[in-house]
């Protein structure tokens, strides 16, 4: 297992992370659980993922949160590519103290924070900064997210990995109004993407982006809902005919969270620390993103061949119809069981209209 190490002392003893497999690390949970806090200097953290440090994720958030660590003095012991497990293993693994940081995808962790898949509905924004500051701005601990899902787990969102502008990409089916996608198995990442792919009348296949390649080349699915600037990332556009251009059919939010027992046992200079270089890797990551969207898309076109279909006119109209829905419908069935979603979208909507416009102002 390979690892990425920047030296430190460690908060607190913990196993060697090399060798223990993800099972043997949940089976240890009661000793672990026990282990006490300290306040320390100089502390190394472990950090753990499912994406490979050239993903957008590493690239520009991950690698510049570590840099910016190694620069105050604070270690850090890097786990990418599903090292540590998949994106389902990740939280429960902080949750267990057995890494102190890591994404909680909504998408894959749905019945841990539906709230939180609110970041997935469609036709939010375009503009990754946009919508990695409007999920903070509910992930702050004044944030509904943050009281509602995060606290009583002992987590703490330190900074956001959001990719907007999800298009429908096909490997056959030349998709432009919504009519065409009916009947379509299309690969979703689950969460609010479900409740997407059901209002529009497609059959949502829930399955790891990695996964992607192999379902379309084998047409064990017709397509997937993706952003151009993760299609390099998976070599999509080798099995891709057609793509959208402007749905806007969602996004996917994953918040890097710490553990609370982990927090506690920072001295305020490293928690002050850590909040700014989780800070600078997602105004360093967003800004990549946003950066690398219109690359992806001459990839696909010019290296790939995909044909890219404008939704416009007409074809908007009935979208925007349809996704308006979707956006409720997630509402309404998290409101049908005690839980605040249309509290919730009502929040995200307001924070992403008043970062949208903070961003033309500056």
């Amino acid at each position: 297992m390979s690892r990425y190490t920047s030296t430190g002392t460690r908060p607190r003893f913990k196993r060697s992370l090399r060798s223990l497999t993800t099972g043997a690390l949940l089976a240890i949970t009661a000793i672990s659980g026990c282990a006490s806090p300290e306040h320390t200097s100089n502390p190394t953290l472990s950090l753990a993922d499912s994406y490979s440090p050239k993903h957008p994720f590493g690239k520009y958030g991950v690698s510049v949160f570590i840099n910016t660590l190694k620069e105050d003095g604070i270690g850090t012991e890097y786990f990418p590519s599903g090292q540590m497990g998949n994106a389902e293993d990740l939280a429960s693994l902080i949750s267990t103290d057995n890494i102190d940081i890591a994404p909680a995808s909504a998408a894959y962790l749905e019945d841990k924070f539906p709230l939180s898949s609110v970041g997935d509905l469609p036709m939010m924004t375009t503009d990754a900064c946009v919508a990695a500051d409007s999920m903070m701005d509910l992930l702050d601990e004044d944030g509904i997210l943050y009281t509602e899902e995060y606290k009583d787990r002992g987590l703490r969102p330190l900074w956001v990995s959001i990719i907007p502008g999800y298009e429908v990409m096909t490997s056959g089916t030349k998709v432009e109004y919504p009519a065409d996608v009916r009947g379509l198995l299309l690969r979703s990442s689950g969460g609010a993407f479900d409740v997407t792919m059901k209002t529009i009348g497609a059959s949502a296949v829930s399955m790891p982006a990695a996964d992607t390649y192999e379902a379309m080349a084998r047409n064990t699915v017709d397509g997937t809902a993706m952003p151009f600037v993760s299609v390099p990332s998976y070599n999509l556009e080798q099995v891709s005919k057609y793509s959208t251009k402007g749905l806007n059919l969602g996004s996917v939010g994953i918040p890097y969270v710490i553990s609370e027992r982990t927090w506690d046992g920072l001295s305020s200079q490293d928690k002050n620390n850590v909040t700014e270089a989780a800070a600078h890797a997602q105004r360093s990551l967003c800004a990549g993103l946003n950066k690398e969207k219109s690359q992806a898309e001459a990839r696909m076109t010019k290296d790939g061949g995909v044909t890219l279909v404008p939704i416009t006119g007409e074809a908007k109209k009935q979208w925007t119809d349809e996704l308006s829905r979707a956006k409720s419908d997630w509402a309404a069935s998290l409101d049908s069981v005690g839980l605040p979603g249309s509290e919730v979208l009502a929040e995200f909507e307001k924070a992403v209209t008043t970062n949208e416009r903070n961003r033309s102002n500056n």
